[in-house]
């Protein structure tokens, strides 16, 4: 049966006005937020926004740990979940830029719509305190001095980590072997016991151990962070490497755009609220809140140079 063009107009009026409706009711149930990680991980980068977004949306916010595959399993669950404001993701950007390329997936950047951005950390790489160098000019003369003789342990295979301290290994010339963990928690208890050399992790996993016998070296970002701010970068150590992941906000394609902006204006005023900044700071991380479409242009220029770090480290 052929359709008018008139008819095919109000059938799509209609079909906008519904949305419409739909976006304007939202949310009238509790908000299920997936976080890709073991609990105690990045979840606690929003739970002290969580009773302040549930007051502001009037719903329950329901935080959801699905770990692993390094962020994998949970982001392909929220990529077939309705889009329809209750279903959301909490993750790192290389759950959704490296882990899909590594570990071929069917998924990638274009199947979420990013709400905002919270946090942005860079990553240390840590020995003990009792190894033979204490900084970074040490540790790279040991390490050339004995290829493939120092051991590396990350969260896993093909995670950030993983690519950035191989990223490390190229620019500087040196061999290590890499021992993946199922978490940075525990390869720090790894290197604590002895079984490796040094670790490659998230702050807020290694600095709290500091006087446990963690010697931090260098922090992976292109510059300092407030609360690293005595800790120098693989750059100033003249290695040209940098890199940091952002952990934000993320919804299922095709969500409504109206229910994406409500998000990210909350995320953002959580973001910009002192007291949540000295509790990040406190932990470690750096504060970054970024719009929608700030987060989706860095989400994009992440994605380029991952495809074309993973080209040069022969991972892809």
């Amino acid at each position: 049966m052929l359709i008018s063009r008139r008819g095919a107009l109000l059938a799509a009026g209609m079909a906008m006005a519904a949305r419409g409706a739909r976006a304007a009711a939202w949310p009238d149930r509790p908000i299920r937020v997936v976080v890709p990680y073991a609990a105690g991980g990045a979840d606690q980068f929003i739970r002290p926004l969580q009773d302040r977004m549930m007051q502001a949306l009037g719903q329950a916010i329901v935080i959801e740990s699905v770990p692993g595959g390094g962020g994998a399993l949970g982001a392909n669950r929220l990529r077939n979940a309705a889009p329809d404001g209750y279903n959301l993701l909490f993750a790192g950007t290389g759950a959704l830029t490296a882990v899909p390329r590594l570990q071929k997936l069917g998924y990638s950047i274009a199947d979420f719509e990013p709400i905002a951005n919270l946090i942005a950390i860079p990553y240390v790489l840590a020995a003990r305190r009792d190894a033979a160098f204490t900084d970074m000019p040490g540790f790279l003369q040991a390490a050339r001095a004995k290829p493939d003789g120092l051991t590396y342990g990350t969260p896993g295979a093909g995670s950030t980590p993983h690519l950035i301290a191989e990223a490390m290994a190229k620019a500087a010339g040196i061999r290590m072997l890499h021992v993946p963990y199922t978490g940075v928690s525990t390869a720090v208890v790894a290197l604590l016991a002895g079984d490796i050399d040094l670790v490659m992790g998230a702050p807020g996993n290694i600095m709290p151990l500091v006087e446990r016998g963690v010697r931090p070296l260098a922090q992976t970002g292109a510059a300092r962070i407030a609360p690293l701010a005595d800790l120098p970068t693989l750059r100033e150590a003249g290695l040209p490497v940098d890199l940091v992941t952002r952990f934000g906000f993320f919804a299922p394609r095709r969500t409504d755009g109206a229910i994406i902006e409500r998000l990210s204006r909350l995320v953002l005023t959580g973001a910009a609220d002192p007291a949540y900044v000295e509790t990040m700071h406190r932990g470690f991380n750096e504060v970054e809140p970024l719009d929608s479409a700030r987060f989706q242009a860095f989400l994009e220029a992440e994605d380029k140079a991952t495809a074309q770090l993973l080209q040069a480290l022969k991972l892809d």
